[in-house]
C-alpha cells in the first residue's frame, strides 16, 4: 500500500510496498573481478534473477549525465502527437523504432498504457532507419548505448566465467560485437492510471533477451514474489528506485544457455496515479544466428522465439499463452 515517506525520487513522494529485498551488486569492483562481488552477482541471478547494480562511481557520472540529457530529450519527444510519433512506427518490434499505447495487452485484461521508442545497436552503429530525434542527437545516443553495452558485456562476462562457460561454450561466443543482434535502447513512456482500466501499465511478462538494463528513477515496476504466490497483497513486490543505481534482470535466453540455473524474473509495470512514468532500458541480445533449447524442451531459434513472444505480447489476454510470455515459468504464476 502506498505510504507518505519521501523517498526522493522523480515523480511521487509515496512509497510502495511490499518492497522486493533485491542485492545490490557495484560495478566498479566487478570490474576488478571482485571475489565478493562476482559471487553475490550469481547468487542474485540465481535467486531473484534481479538486481540493483551501483554504478555511482566517477567513471561512471559521464554516463549518468548523458542520461539525464537524453531523458529530457525523450519528454519532449512524448510529448508530441500520436501522429507525428507514428511516423517511426517500428520496423522490429523486437528491436526498432516506435510502438503506441494500447498496441499490446496491459495489466488488468485491457490494453497497455505504455509507449516506446527502441534503437537498435545494430542499426543504430550503421545510421541506418534512424528515427530523427536520434538522427539529431546522434553523439549523445551513440554514447549512452554503447555504455550500456559495455557495461551488460562485462557483467556477461563475470557471469560467464563464474559458471565456468568459457571457451567454446563461453557466453560471449554467443553475442559477438560483429554479428547482428537484436540489442536495443528503449526509452519508454508510460501514461497516469486510466480510471476505466483501459489503458493500464505492461503486462506480466519476462524478458526475452541475455539481461537487461534498467534505468528507472520512478515507482512502478514490480516482481513477482513465488514464495507468496497466492497472497493478493504480497505476491507483487516493488523495486525501489534508488540513487546511483540502476536494475539488472536476467532474460529468458541466459536462463536457456544456463540450462535454469539462472532465473529469468517474471516482472510487469504498474502505473502511477496522476503521474507520467519514464523509464529506459538496454536490452542485451545474443547473436541472430543463435540456435537454444526454449522452455519446453524444443531447439528454437533466436529470432523466432522473439516473433512468438511479440506476437504473444499483441493478442488479448483471453487468447495469450501465459507459458510462452513468462518464458515457459508458468508454474511460478
Amino acid at each position: 500500500m502506498p505510504g507518505t515517506i519521501s523517498t526522493g525520487n522523480e515523480g511521487t513522494t509515496e512509497r510502495y510496498e511490499p518492497i522486493a529485498q533485491l542485492d545490490t551488486v557495484v560495478f566498479s569492483k566487478l570490474l576488478d573481478r571482485d571475489p565478493g562481488q562476482v559471487k553475490k552477482l550469481i547468487s542474485s541471478c540465481e535467486k531473484d534473477g534481479f538486481f540493483y547494480l551501483d554504478i555511482s562511481d566517477q567513471y561512471s557520472a559521464k554516463m549518468l549525465e548523458t542520461f539525464a540529457e537524453l531523458s529530457s530529450t525523450m519528454k519532449e519527444w512524448f510529448a508530441q502527437p500520436t501522429e507525428v510519433k507514428l511516423k517511426e512506427f517500428a520496423i522490429s518490434m523486437a528491436s526498432h523504432g516506435y510502438k503506441p499505447i494500447g498496441s499490446q495487452a496491459g495489466t488488468h485484461g485491457g490494453r497497455d498504457g505504455w509507449e516506446v521508442l527502441k534503437t537498435g545497436r545494430f542499426e543504430l552503429e550503421g545510421r541506418w532507419g534512424l528515427p530523427k530525434v536520434v538522427e539529431d542527437n546522434y553523439e549523445s545516443f551513440a554514447r549512452f548505448q554503447s555504455q550500456c553495452h559495455y557495461i551488460t558485456h562485462v557483467l556477461l562476462d563475470r557471469i560467464s566465467n563464474a559458471l565456468g562457460m568459457r571457451g567454446a561454450q563461453s557466453l560471449n561466443n554467443f553475442h559477438r560485437n560483429n554479428s547482428p543482434s537484436k540489442s536495443a535502447l528503449a526509452f519508454l513512456h508510460y501514461v497516469p492510471m486510466d480510471p476505466t482500466g483501459a489503458n493500464v501499465g505492461h503486462n506480466v511478462h519476462t524478458d526475452y533477451g541475455t539481461l537487461t538494463l534498467v534505468f528507472a528513477p520512478q515507482w512502478g515496476l514490480q516482481v513477482f514474489s513465488p514464495e507468496n504466490k497466492g497472497n493478493p497483497g504480497l505476491e507483487w513486490e516493488f523495486v525501489e528506485p534508488r540513487p546511483g543505481c540502476a536494475i539488472v534482470n536476467v532474460a529468458d535466453v541466459l536462463r536457456f544457455l544456463t540450462n535454469d540455473r539462472l532465473k529469468s524474473a517474471v516482472h510487469r509495470v504498474l502505473p502511477l496515479p496522476d503521474v507520467d512514468r519514464y523509464s529506459t532500458t538496454y536490452f542485451l541480445r545474443p547473436s541472430d544466428d543463435l540456435d537454444f533449447t526454449d522452455g519446453d524442451g524444443n531447439m528454437t531459434n533466436v529470432l523466432d522465439w522473439y516473433d512468438r513472444k511479440n506476437n504473444m505480447y499483441e493478442a488479448p489476454s483471453k487468447v495469450q499463452d501465459r507459458s510462452l510470455l513468462v518464458g515457459g515459468l508458468y508454474k511460478e504464476l
